[in-house]
């Protein structure tokens, strides 16, 4: 049945789609929706330039969704449906492995970032925007993986291994290097700043962090 709505309500003029499941042409929608607002932001994005992308009529749009608003919930929806990365590094955490943690960590945010880049985009936009609906992602996404990067180096200054500076400000710091190398790459559209493979890369961070975090202990070399 709404394969017959599809096609007999393709926006006129449009190439002709070829026939799809209903949940297909949700996943088609979502993935347009996620491009255009990551492009023109939540605010620049119309049903009917949304419709005009995927090969609909407005009218049929409507029927797999009532609005941009529940287009954009949809596509939170599914990125809070992934595997939390909080708990795939609360194992690594538990064992204390300084170099095993925080590589795992930045190689886990750029393998999702990477494999889809349109979200960090949409990200922004809704910062800039203010739009709230992104809010719930940001408190058990965002801000959870603060939070547990910031725990992780508050134990470890209490076990004596780290020195002892503000946990907050130095969650921060190796944060904002995985996201300057993202930023630089995917929104500014610069690779050319970050020629080396990303393990590279990534060994480079973690050594530079470990480096200015970790304690010496006694007969070991400063460098």
């Amino acid at each position: 049945m709404a394969d017959s709505i599809a096609s007999s309500e393709q926006r006129p003029g449009a190439p002709r789609a070829r026939r799809r499941s209903a949940g297909d042409r949700r996943e088609q929608i979502l993935g347009e929706a996620m491009k255009c607002f990551s492009e023109d932001g939540f605010r620049g994005t119309t049903i009917r330039s949304l419709a005009q992308r995927v090969g609909l009529s407005e009218a049929a749009l409507y029927r797999y969704f009532p609005g941009k608003e529940s287009i954009y919930a949809a596509i939170l929806d599914q990125k809070m449906a992934a595997v939390d990365l909080v708990a795939l590094l609360q194992p690594v955490a538990g064992r204390r492995d300084d170099r095993e943690f925080f590589a795992g960590l930045a190689n886990e945010i750029f393998a999702r970032v990477e494999g889809d880049p349109t979200f960090l985009r949409l990200l922004y936009f809704s910062a800039l925007e203010g739009h709230q609906q992104a809010q719930p992602f940001f408190d058990s996404r965002v801000k959870r993986l603060r939070e547990f990067v910031t725990d992780y180096i508050s134990r470890r200054i209490e076990d004596g291994d780290f020195v002892d500076v503000d946990p907050v400000i130095a969650s921060r710091a190796f944060l904002g290097m995985v996201f300057d190398y993202l930023n630089v790459r995917l929104v500014l559209g610069q690779a050319e700043a970050y020629p080396q493979p990303r393990e590279e890369v990534t060994e480079i961070f973690v050594t530079i962090f470990l480096r200015g975090m970790q304690r010496l202990r006694r007969g070991e070399p400063s460098s």
